[in-house]
């Protein structure tokens, strides 16, 4: 396994990173980095915003809208949110689970790509093919803002249902619960990477950042991308 760093809370930047990387990194090598996203929503490659978020709390609240490569529904990111990535024809989110069980938590994959500890989703995931590469990513909820996170998904259709509005907040949790060794988001990640055996780490090329932040600039951070116009 080769590590990458990514040190970026940008999300749409974030975004481009993870399509450069799988279109551009080597498939019988599995890649594997942890990151972080300032406070943002982001929605599944071919989701409607304006059905599935509440645009109008982001922006009085100051929270980014992303859009990824891949499927699935839309995530709220903090900044006491861990994301991960897997790149490579092995990616596998088992792997997650199985860091997870390492640090002492009772980890499970479900169905309906989760993560699950003891009934309750810490962590969403999603794969995107390109070619024979394989990205894998999701999110692991350290301790994130849940009424933020609540109030940025609450579209209009959920306010005709606040059951369903309350079914959401009452099947998330947080991993802080389950990690009392583990005090900071920086500590997970700190204990993460020394779960995975990451024989070397792949350093970006300046030419290769400049081809990712062209990427950025031209589709992920354009709102024709975010909001799926004039595609």
């Amino acid at each position: 396994m080769t590590l990458i760093r990514l040190e970026s809370t940008d999300s749409h930047y974030n975004m481009a990173f993870e399509q450069w990387c799988l279109a551009h990194l080597c498939p019988d090598e599995l890649h594997f980095y942890l990151w972080r996203n300032a406070p943002a929503v982001i929605i599944g490659e071919n989701q409607d915003a304006e059905a599935e978020v509440n645009l109008e709390y982001l922006k009085a609240n100051g929270i980014a809208l992303a859009r990824r490569v891949t499927g699935g529904g839309a995530v709220y990111h903090d900044l006491q949110n861990l994301n991960y990535s897997f790149v490579g024809k092995d990616a596998d989110p088992a792997l997650m689970v199985e860091a997870l069980r390492k640090l002492g938590v009772p980890a499970e994959l479900t169905g309906r790509n989760d993560i699950f500890v003891e009934g309750r989703k810490v962590s969403g995931y999603a794969r995107r093919m390109e070619g024979s590469n394989l990205l894998v990513h999701g999110t692991l909820m350290y301790d994130v803002d849940i009424d933020v996170l609540t109030r940025a998904l609450d579209t209009p259709v959920s306010k005709l249902n606040r059951k369903g509005v309350q079914s959401v907040r009452s099947r998330v949790t947080n991993l802080k619960g389950y990690l009392p060794g583990i005090d900071s988001v920086e500590a997970l990640k700190s204990a993460l990477l020394e779960c995975f055996p990451c024989e070397c780490e792949r350093v970006l090329s300046p030419d290769e950042l400049a081809k990712i932040d062209n990427l950025n600039n031209s589709v992920f951070s354009t709102e024709a991308w975010i909001m799926h116009r004039e595609r």
